[in-house]
């Protein structure tokens, strides 16, 4: 895939203008889904139109060939920096605003998705998906909204980030069906890729008694919730919010997927790609040595400037039908 004329539309409190009209120097945004907010950073000449542009801004960003941007970030400009040659903005995806919330709530009988849903408040929500009923969760107002959301995610192995728009996205490590193919030699510019042993994953183990119980007792507390495993296996956690084996066993398997995903771990340079995002599948076909197989995007970054056009690097991890036979280290990104 090439970019004849790659280009920026970025949007300032209602104003779009393209990169020429902007004066952009460099842009950058980073995307991720380990709950952190994804941040942008635009690089601009001291005369530019949005030289001015004060903090707290609303801004939007697409990217792509010229006329046919794709949307990728959406937030507020966080910061602005003045240096002896350029002006910098520096912007937070929209989902910061949780991190200014603070809620005092008590969740009971309600899922993970309901909770998050609530949780969201004014904020728009992208998707948000998580089926583990949890019998209690308290949130207090001494850690943001945003904290109590990592926590979630944690708790069931969700991604946390933000899509294109701004909204809200809380859902499981799993891409689209059909893995988007870059090839060796055509669409891939660099990449390198690295194998591990395969980390251990903790047991997980329920502190509520409602599988022994019934679920009336839910908030009964196990006498043992270790049990056995203690004496054969690594560490166990034990969160406070489960009071059931299947759901202890719900998040013992998203540990293990995710402790399999890191084992193999790649990085890759691309000619830019807008429409990529965090949580998409990617393959990488034809490589000396053989395919990892199907990759995960773990985290990418889009850079744009005059010297290297559009171009995107991408973090990836271990997806499903992960295999072949390449180990090691096989090229290098700089």
């Amino acid at each position: 895939m090439t970019l004849s004329r790659p280009n920026a539309r970025l949007t300032v409190d209602g104003q779009a203008l393209s990169a020429d009209e902007a004066a952009l120097l460099r842009l950058r945004v980073d995307l991720g889904s380990s709950g952190a907010h994804d941040q942008a950073e635009l690089l601009l000449w001291p005369s530019s139109r949005l030289a001015d542009t004060a903090p707290s801004a609303t801004l939007a960003i697409a990217l792509g060939e010229r006329d046919n941007e794709t949307d990728v970030w959406t937030g507020e400009v966080s910061a602005r920096r003045q240096q002896p040659d350029a002006v910098a903005l520096e912007g937070l995806a929209t989902t910061v605003a949780l991190n200014r919330s603070h809620k005092a709530q008590s969740y009971l009988n309600q899922t993970v998705a309901d909770i998050v849903r609530d949780l969201a408040g004014e904020v728009s929500i992208d998707q948000a998906q998580a089926g583990l009923k949890l019998h209690a969760f308290h949130v207090d107002n001494r850690r943001p909204v945003w904290a109590h959301l990592r926590t979630l995610a944690r708790l069931v192995g969700a991604e946390l980030g933000s899509a294109a728009d701004g909204g809200l996205r809380f859902l499981p490590a799993a891409g689209p069906a059909a893995p988007v193919a870059l090839r060796y030699g055509a669409e891939l510019l660099d990449w390198q890729v690295r194998r591990f042993a395969i980390p251990g994953a903790a047991a997980v183990a329920a502190e509520g008694a409602a599988s022994e119980q019934g679920d009336a007792r839910w908030h009964w507390l196990a006498h043992d919730p270790v049990g056995d495993k203690g004496a054969t296996a690594g560490p166990t956690r034990v969160p406070a919010a489960l009071a059931t084996r299947d759901g202890a066993q719900a998040v013992a398997q998203a540990l293990a997927q995710r402790a399999q995903r890191a084992a193999l771990q790649a990085q890759v340079l691309i000619v830019g790609r807008a429409a990529l995002r965090p949580g998409d599948m990617v393959e990488l076909v034809d490589l000396p040595g053989g395919s990892p197989g199907v990759l995960r995007i773990r985290a990418l970054r889009h850079t744009l400037d005059v010297r290297s056009g559009f171009l995107t690097r991408l973090e990836l991890e271990g997806g499903e039908g992960s295999g072949g036979s390449l180990g090691g280290l096989a090229g290098g990104l700089p």
